[in-house]
């Protein structure tokens, strides 16, 4: 396995472990802080996201995929983690109602268009960096 690869792999687990801190800190917002569904949703959601880095991180020495790809991977999964967390966040700061916690309430504007921008590139980044994971994932394992 190059270095490179080995590099991208240990900064996959190190930033689940990130996530594991942060979600921990926004469990304490959730008993603090107003709207605490919100707050929930966001600790809830890092910790998730902690358990879907460190797989892929544990995985990644098995994953067939070219630099370019393990490179553009890393790249759409630290931008949908990160501005996925960033949109949690925002959403329980202002007070956004969700679609499960306030069904049928519209959305304020200004708030729902920063919202629905950082949706527009979690959503995308997301789906390519599971995919090109699923992809790496074909075949047999490499015997070395």
């Amino acid at each position: 396995m190059s270095g490179i690869s080995e590099s991208q792999r240990r900064r996959l687990l190190r930033h689940g472990f990130v996530f594991l801190f942060v979600g921990a800190l926004l469990g304490i917002a959730t008993a603090v802080l107003p709207h605490p569904r919100a707050w929930m949703v966001a600790h809830l959601t890092a910790f998730l996201t902690c358990l879907i880095l460190v797989a892929i991180g544990l995985v990644w020495r098995e994953l067939h995929l070219t630099d370019r790809q393990r490179s553009v991977a890393l790249i759409t999964g630290f931008t949908s983690a990160y501005l996925g967390l960033t949109g949690n966040i925002f959403s329980a700061i202002v007070g956004l109602p969700g679609p499960a916690s306030q069904p049928g309430v519209p959305l304020p504007m200004p708030q729902a268009a920063i919202f629905f921008t950082l949706l527009a590139i979690v959503v995308p980044t997301t789906l390519i960096a599971f995919g090109l994971v699923l992809y790496g994932m074909r075949g047999e394992p490499d015997i070395g």
